[in-house]
C-alpha cells in the first residue's frame, strides 16, 4: 500500500511537470554553439536574415492623424547576437562575437520605430520623451535597465549629400531574467492619446 501511494505521487508529480508550461523558453543562457550559429546568421545579410528578423517584429498600421509607431521589435539574447554581428563587417568573428556576448550577458531589448508624418513632425511641440513604453508580463510592469532615443535620418543622395529626419527609435534594455515564458506585451502611449499594443508569444521566439 504505501508504494502504491509513493508511486501514485511520483507519477502526478512527473505529470504535472510535463502538463505545466516551461519556467523560461527563451534560450538563455547561449552556448557557444548558439552563439557561433548567431554570428554566421547574421553575417549572412540575405532573406534567411530579413525573414528570421520578422518573426521578432510588429508591423503597425498608421493612424489618421499624429506620430506614427510603425514597427516594435523585441530581441532576445540569441537574436541580440544575430542583430550585433549583422551590423559588424570586416573583422568580426566568431570568437570575438562569443566575447561580446559574456560582456553584455543575457538581456531583452525592446525598440519602438517611430516615423513622423504630415500632422506630427520634427518641428510639432514635445519630444520623443513624451512617448510612454511599457513592458508587461502576466498583469506585471517590468522596469526597464535602460532607455535611450535615437534620430533616424534618411539620405537625399546625390552629389551635395545631405539628410532629412524621418522619425526616432525608442530603445529599452531589460534584464532578461525579469521574463517568463509567456506572452509579452509591450504598449506605447503616444502624446497625441494613441494607444498601441505589440504583443510576442515569447515560447515561439528563440
Amino acid at each position: 500500500m504505501t508504494f502504491r501511494r509513493s508511486h501514485q505521487v511520483v507519477s502526478s508529480f512527473v505529470v504535472a511537470l510535463l502538463l505545466s508550461p516551461p519556467a523560461f523558453a527563451l534560450e538563455m543562457p547561449l552556448s557557444s554553439e548558439a552563439v557561433r550559429e548567431a554570428y554566421f546568421l547574421g553575417q549572412r545579410r540575405d532573406e534567411t536574415m530579413a525573414k528570421f528578423f520578422e518573426t521578432y517584429r510588429q508591423h503597425l498600421p498608421a493612424p489618421k492623424s499624429g506620430p506614427h509607431v510603425s514597427t516594435v521589435e523585441l530581441l532576445t539574447p540569441y537574436a541580440e547576437a544575430v542583430d550585433l554581428s549583422r551590423q559588424r563587417t570586416l573583422g568580426y568573428s566568431a570568437q570575438q562575437a562569443q566575447l561580446d556576448y559574456q560582456h553584455r550577458g543575457n538581456r531583452v531589448r525592446i525598440v519602438v520605430h517611430v516615423e513622423y508624418t504630415p500632422t506630427y513632425g520634427h518641428g510639432t511641440r514635445g519630444s520623443w520623451k513624451d512617448f510612454q513604453v511599457q513592458l508587461s508580463q502576466q498583469g506585471e510592469t517590468l522596469e526597464a535597465k535602460s532607455v535611450r532615443y535615437e534620430s533616424v535620418h534618411v539620405g537625399t543622395g546625390g552629389k551635395g549629400g545631405g539628410s532629412w529626419l524621418t522619425g526616432f527609435l525608442i530603445r529599452l534594455e531589460y534584464d532578461a531574467h525579469d521574463l517568463v515564458s509567456d506572452d509579452a506585451t509591450v504598449a506605447v502611449d503616444t502624446p497625441d492619446g494613441q494607444h498601441v499594443v505589440a504583443t510576442f508569444d515569447l515560447v515561439k521566439l528563440r
